[in-house]
């Protein structure tokens, strides 16, 4: 059994990361869904870092379309954008950024780019029990609907987990589309924005997942 501990979209909302302690120190392991930044919302960016930093559990993380160089190179020793991690028999595998947006965001890919990525890291844990996606942009359709009704989730990312039986798909992106859906075999949770206190709290175990969004008080 491993419990996860599942953050997204955290903008200005780091020192929320005190907050969470509790839940933190009961999970085994730490999953950021990207957008720590834009770089530019912060004036105390050595402090924040420390703030991430001072996470004592196994983390990994993935980039956010806000997410620049800066932010990338900082998130470099936990990311598996187009990589792996194994945590005793679960394979997790990532991808950052997000498809085209209205508002050209600094990181965006190609749906044919999203789906090369996410086929590199699988490679890697593709014959272990239990199969993890950690990716910002949400696959099309599920925890996806944006204020305007639209469906801003990523094809490739919906493709590759029907095609593959993923797991778990762990996402954010959209902050309002916040919740726990199916993607035929394979659970969704959006974990909201980690800005307004939002995060999930996800049991994985030989028998299926178990996931719940909370808000912290």
């Amino acid at each position: 059994m491993l419990k996860i501990c599942a953050i997204s979209d955290i903008h200005r909302g780091y020192k929320n990361i005190y907050r969470l302690q509790p839940e933190i120190e009961s999970s085994d392991i730490v999953v950021i869904a990207g957008d720590i930044g834009p770089l530019k919302w912060y004036t105390r960016w050595e402090f924040y870092k420390r703030t991430i930093a001072q996470i004592q559990k196994p983390l990994i993380a993935v980039h956010g379309n806000w997410d620049g160089s800066n932010i990338q190179e900082f998130l470099a020793p936990y990311s598996i954008h187009a990589g792996f991690a194994i945590v005793e028999d679960v394979g997790f595998f990532g991808v950052g950024g997000s498809i085209t947006t209205p508002l050209h965001t600094p990181v965006e890919y190609s749906e044919d780019d999203i789906y090369n990525f996410l086929c590199k890291g699988f490679e890697k844990i593709q014959h272990q029990p239990v199969k993890i996606l950690l990716s910002h942009n949400p696959p099309k359709n599920v925890c996806d609907r944006t204020i305007f009704k639209t469906h801003a989730g990523s094809t490739s990312v919906a493709r590759f987990c029907l095609d593959n039986n993923i797991d778990l798909c762990i996402c954010g992106h959209i902050h309002e589309a916040f919740g726990v859906a199916q993607l035929g075999n394979t659970t969704v949770v959006n974990a909201g924005t980690f800005k307004s206190g939002y995060y999930a709290s996800i049991m994985v175990a030989g028998n299926g997942v178990d996931a719940v969004i909370k808000k912290l008080k």
